[in-house]
């Protein structure tokens, strides 16, 4: 009896408050246990991508060889920024002044804006204006040189921030506001592909607040690097793409090169991948995304989540083939276009083949097929071979798309194959069979195409001003391209035929710019001289583009629609149907005694025959009859029951004692 009361006293102080004793956490063992509370979740549930926007950069510089149509400009906060810019260079620090105030100068305002995942040597269009209030006439045959452009930050006084830009090159004047006589035609322009990046921008997925540990973070970089690799200039073998910073709240993505102009893919790609699962649950989801891969309204969604599960799997694989053979055009594109991306050489040929048809036939995906054969697929000689048929498709956007599709996977294809003219601009003369086609770019690289260029001619009584200093004349049988006053004090000029190949080879002989070129090809379509010549001597009015890519024009790519959207839209989806399935009396309202009773029509709609059999598979109990299985259930509850009493009454006596 003294052990037992020395026993409860000990056990009495140990549970005191104050001397008991927290034992601390294992740190492992709690992420771990987060990890595996987030068991079928996709990333985009624990983080959201960032740094997303275009970030706008700005600058202010002088315009350079206006001859005459630039202006000294009254004091400004804009002369005082290019006089800072001018003071900074040795060489040209006691002349600042006198190039701000003469007449073949110009101080303009650039802008162009850096997209996500841009990197450094990226080249972008900038766009070139007068300042306010400037009287400056023209712009028209002017260069820019060294600019540097930044992101200003608001203020009282303008303040810049990061050097995210560096701008050389000519500036080209708008052709569609040149031909409606616009007055603002020659007050602003481009210098098309101009800008190089200096500073890359970084994509990254910031964790979601309640999701934020080290835990959390490297499970997240684990899951994308597993699926995601990528080659970097320089080193040997590939990087990952993902890498934990700042602690627990981000990690950084690298952009794969398939993948560097379509960022909005890839980071829906990477939002789809699945945080946790076990190899059972991965081919249920597998199982079921198959089966929404087949249906049109679900095609796109399941497809960029297939993409995300990646080609290791050979489930994947034989779901994105089978949609491939649908009769659906919906889900034989959306398998086609993760296809390529999986880049499998027994699938090369087919979604090469897919993504061609959809190319030449279906104008809303054109964008996306042609793009994606411009960066999928790289070594496979199928989807060159289909891009070059392409390039005498009926439609021009279409060949133009081809075009800059082979451009992008080879600039050295035998097809394709171009010069820089006068280091100015990229000309290349095709010889590829459909009708003749001009083509001039005005937006990613400065650049001009002929395609069938030997059946492009001028025609009829000429005289263009590509420039006030440069004419394109008729003279007999002739073409006379003369350039006025150049720098050693002469005029120049070229005789050429009536080819409009030789006419641009005069423009950039004699000094010409790309500006001036594209002015002359505008002027000539317009005023009716631009004709092609067919096999019977006949000769009919060519067609000429500009900024023929697919889709808008300010972009090369249809965008994806974003991940959450597709499944919020999934979930709705699937909530209506389970409020359909919910109309449908249940076995548990059957067993309710309140149906029992009622008229003849409910009882037969509602009041069915109730089975035990169909209980027991609603609750997942199947096997032996019911009532067998509520009688061992009463025996085992009854049996607990008495063993409990037994207990009650034997802790009864041990108090007693």
């Amino acid at each position: 009896m003294k052990r037992f009361l020395t026993t409860t006293l000990i056990l009495a102080t140990l549970a005191a408050p104050g001397c008991s004793r927290k034992v601390p956490e294992d740190p492992f063992k709690v992420e771990q246990q987060r990890i595996l509370n987030n068991r079928g979740r996709l990333v985009i549930d624990l983080a959201r991508p960032e740094n997303m926007h275009a970030a706008k950069i700005e600058g202010a510089t002088l315009v350079r060889g206006l001859n005459g149509t630039g202006a000294d400009e009254p004091p400004s906060t804009y002369q005082q920024l290019v006089l800072q810019d001018l003071q900074r260079d040795v060489d040209e620090k006691r002349t600042a002044k006198s190039q701000i105030a003469s007449l073949d100068t110009a101080i303009v305002l650039l802008e162009t804006v850096v997209p996500p995942g841009a990197r450094v040597g990226d080249r972008l269009d900038v766009t070139l204006k007068l300042q306010p209030g400037s009287e400056a006439s023209s712009v028209q045959g002017g260069y820019v040189r060294d600019a540097e452009l930044y992101q200003y930050m608001a203020a009282d006084v303008i303040r810049r921030g990061y050097k995210l830009g560096v701008v050389d090159g000519y500036v080209t004047l708008d052709p569609d506001l040149v031909a409606k006589k616009s007055p603002v035609a020659y007050k602003q322009g481009k210098i098309v592909g101009g800008a190089v990046v200096s500073r890359s921008r970084p994509i990254w997925l910031e964790l979601k607040e309640n999701e934020r540990s080290p835990g959390i973070a490297k499970q997240v970089e684990d899951v994308v690097n597993k699926r995601f690799s990528y080659t970097k200039s320089g080193y040997a073998g590939k990087k990952k793409v993902a890498e934990a910073k700042a602690g627990a709240t981000r990690i950084n993505l690298e952009v794969p090169e398939e993948y560097r102009d379509n960022i909005v893919r890839y980071v829906n790609v990477v939002c789809a991948i699945s945080f946790f699962e076990t190899a059972d649950e991965l081919n249920e989801r597998i199982d079921r995304l198959a089966v929404q891969l087949l249906n049109p309204e679900t095609s796109e969604f399941a497809s960029i989540q297939l993409e995300a599960i990646g080609p290791r799997n050979e489930k994947v694989l034989d779901a994105i083939r089978k949609g491939m053979e649908s009769p659906d055009p919906a889900v034989r594109f959306n398998s086609a276009i993760a296809s390529a991306y999986f880049n499998e050489r027994p699938d090369r040929q087919k979604t090469a083949r897919i993504l061609a048809e959809f190319a030449a036939t279906d104008a809303e995906r054109r964008p996306a097929a042609l793009a994606t054969l411009g960066v999928c697929m790289k070594t496979s000689f199928d989807v060159d071979a289909e891009l070059r048929k392409l390039l005498a498709a009926p439609e021009n956007e279409t060949r133009y798309g081809a075009f800059r599709a082979l451009w992008t996977r080879n600039p050295a294809d035998y097809m394709i194959q171009g010069e820089n003219l006068g280091n100015q601009f990229a000309y290349h003369s095709l010889n590829c069979g459909g009708t003749p086609f001009a083509h001039v770019a005005m937006s990613e690289r400065p650049e001009i195409v002929l395609f069938n260029a030997d059946q492009i001619f001028l025609q009829g009584e000429i005289y263009i001003e590509a420039n006030p200093r440069l004419t394109i004349r008729t003279d007999g049988d002739e073409i006379v391209v003369k350039k006025y006053e150049t720098t050693d004090g002469v005029n120049e000029q070229r005789r050429v035929g009536f080819k409009v190949d030789e006419t641009i080879r005069a423009i950039v002989e004699i000094g010409g710019s790309y500006s001036d070129v594209v002015s002359f090809l505008t002027q000539a379509k317009s005023a009716g001289h631009l004709k092609s010549i067919g096999s019977d001597g006949t000769a009919t009015a060519c067609a000429f583009g500009i900024d023929s890519l697919p889709g808008a024009k300010n972009t090369r790519f249809k965008r994806v629609r974003d991940v959450e959207e597709i499944a919020r839209r999934e979930e709705a989806r699937e909530a209506a149907d389970r409020a359909a399935k919910s109309e449908k009396k249940s076995v548990w309202s059957r067993m309710n005694p309140a149906s029992w009773f009622g008229n003849d029509e409910e009882k037969a709609a509602s009041n069915d025959d109730f089975d035990f059999d169909e209980f027991d598979a609603a609750n997942g109990e199947e096997g032996a009859p019911s009532d067998q299985k509520f009688d061992a259930e009463t025996e085992n509850a009854d049996a607990a029951l008495k063993n409990e009493e037994f207990a009650v009454d034997e802790a009864e006596a041990e108090t007693e004692k």
